[in-house]
């Protein structure tokens, strides 16, 4: 439900309210309890000096009354209308345990009104309501897609010191990294379950906020910040301009942020001399201090995976996390814009399904002055890494007074460039023999296998698009994969009727009914061979959260009108 809808309901049923609160037979109105509830979290407590900063800290009081206000509208809408007496004690229960975040009672009543056809819920911003219900339960659950306890992380600052590093796992043109683990945890155990990335150095200054301020699109996934480096004044000072990026299942997870002393490591004589400072190296060129990214350890990249031969299956789960992870991104008014194979991260603890993290933002555009629209007023503005998969309107335009680079799409563009090599196909822009993104004319795109379904090999054409304007946004096409992986086949078949607004949220409230008990259950045993849990595997049931966390009506009904406007015929 908008906020626009919640505040014009609010307005018109004011006085009922009002007046239905002060007749209700409750221990504590309702109203205290929502005005508790209020001020325990409008004022939270200044942050401790040695405390670390939140990525959300400063939204989330607005979070916290905008979804008191829905919950509470949804209540007088819903609940009230049943009327009858023998309801009566059972409306009061259920409005307590809904007022206070338990969506359970919730979800029974609505998914027995859709079945029943007792039109409890009438109208489109009722069950757009409902959505945002959808969107908060399963936003609450506390997935271990990372099996590490961050909690460690937010008590004490990270250091060198800490750590105990292993073998180099990848070096880059900006970085290296080598894998590690806490020194505390280290009982004679060979594993570790975490990578430590040290980011090259050569021209800023050895003073932290000098190296945070330079490098901090690298940092943007980072989960905490601490200010054993005067972090703290670096936060407040570049939160101003700075996009946030909140946690999601298909990004790096970087656990700890951090400058120190670099210091001679396993074959970085080898590896990295020229990065090295003098007092480590003599024809070293780098830099006393660095930054240090302390994050989940991954099993391998995207194309190392793909020599494997995935199948069709693993395929699709691969381009649907790829696309839930770039609509995460332009949700948040990011543009990653180095999207290649070797940037994508894969935990392949479910070899059949993996789970896929976009990494590496060095490149990325994360500004709240410009969002995803960049003054293009000079050639010496950047545009960007990878050049080979830079998206027609990047690499085309012209610098100007009046020239923006747009990257609402690009990263879509990339997407369907690396799509080629998930399906097992040379990528059309790589190669002695590729499409150049300047000049290639869309009829020219290869064409994919057979045994990719017709409505995917449509969807990365689409992706492919010269024309931004004619491709989907990122939230639609992914919305596309998900339909065809987890919706009724009836649906997406061309001339059949659009399914209405109460028949998709009753799809919704059976895809949320199964994350929210085999989904916990399952969560609990990944990683465990001797455990079964359910229809899908651990990294579905984490696909299709990701899904249900943004379900909109409106996006799904968009989504649904182009598979059925684009293709005459599924292959499954």
């Amino acid at each position: 439900m908008s906020v626009r809808a919640v505040g014009i309901r609010l307005f018109k049923h004011g006085r009922s309210l009002v007046q239905q609160i002060c007749k209700r037979d409750l221990n504590t109105t309702i109203g205290d309890k929502i005005n508790a509830v209020s001020q325990a979290t409008a004022a939270p407590p200044p942050l401790p000096k040695t405390q670390a900063v939140p990525r959300n800290f400063a939204l989330r009081n607005v979070g916290v009354q905008l979804g008191l206000q829905a919950r509470r509208i949804l209540i007088d809408n819903v609940l009230n209308r049943v009327t009858n007496s023998l309801s009566a004690e059972l409306r009061k229960k259920a409005t307590r345990r809904i007022l206070f975040g338990d969506s359970g009672p919730f979800f029974a009543l609505v998914g027995v009104s859709l079945a029943s056809g007792t039109g409890i819920l009438t109208k489109e911003e009722e069950l757009e309501g409902v959505c945002w219900e959808i969107r908060e339960a399963v936003s609450k659950i506390k997935w271990h897609y990372h099996d590490i306890d961050e909690s460690r992380f937010e008590d004490e600052p990270m250091s060198l010191k800490d750590l105990s590093l292993g073998k180099p796992i990848a070096k880059g043109a900006n970085g290296v990294v080598y894998s590690a683990q806490v020194k505390e945890d280290d009982v004679g155990d060979t594993k570790h379950p975490f990578a430590l990335k040290m980011m090259f150095n050569y021209d800023i200054q050895s003073n932290s906020m000098e190296i945070l301020k330079a490098m901090y699109r690298e940092t943007v996934p980072a989960r905490l910040y601490f200010n054993n480096h005067d972090v703290n004044d670096w936060e407040v000072e570049l939160s101003n301009r700075r996009k946030q990026l909140p946690p999601h299942p298909n990004i790096v997870a970087i656990f700890s942020v951090f400058t120190d002393h670099i210091e001679e490591f396993e074959d970085s004589k080898d590896l990295c001399p020229a990065a090295l400072p003098k007092r480590l190296h003599p024809d070293g060129e780098g830099r006393n201090m660095s930054l240090f990214l302390l994050m989940k350890r991954y099993d391998c990249n995207l194309q190392n995976f793909l020599s494997t031969t995935p199948s069709i299956r693993t395929s699709l789960l691969l381009l649907s996390q790829l696309l839930e992870g770039v609509a995460h991104l332009t949700a948040h008014g990011i543009a990653h814009r180095d999207l290649k194979s070797d940037n994508l991260l894969l935990d392949t603890t479910e070899p059949d399904s993996p789970i896929l993290v976009i990494s590496d933002f060095g490149c990325c555009l994360a500004d709240k002055n410009s969002g995803l629209l960049l003054p293009y007023t000079s050639y010496e503005t950047d545009k960007g890494g990878n050049t080979a998969l830079m998206a027609p309107e990047i690499i085309n335009q012209k610098p100007g007074t009046f020239s923006v680079l747009n990257y609402t799409k690009a990263d879509l563009w990339a997407t369907g460039a690396i799509a080629y090599e998930i399906f097992g196909c040379p990528n059309p822009f790589y190669g002695s023999k590729r499409l150049k993104n300047v000049n290639y004319k869309e009829q020219e795109l290869p064409p994919l296998p057979q045994e990719v379904p017709s409505v995917i090999q449509l969807l990365i054409g689409n992706f492919l698009k010269r024309n931004p304007n004619k491709r989907l946004h990122p939230e639609v096409a992914a919305n596309v994969c998900q339909l065809f992986l987890w919706a009724p086949s009836a649906w997406l078949k061309q001339g059949i009727k659009m399914p209405s607004s109460a028949e998709i949220l009753q799809w919704l409230l059976s895809l949320t009914t199964k994350v929210l008990c085999e989904g916990k259950i399952n969560n609990k045993s990944f990683g465990r061979s001797d455990m079964n849990v359910g229809r899908r595997t651990y990294p579905e049931y984490l696909l299709i959260s990701s899904f249900l966390c943004r379900a909109k009506l409106s996006n799904i009904r968009s989504a649904l009108s182009w598979i059925q406007e684009n293709t005459a015929e599924i292959d499954y």
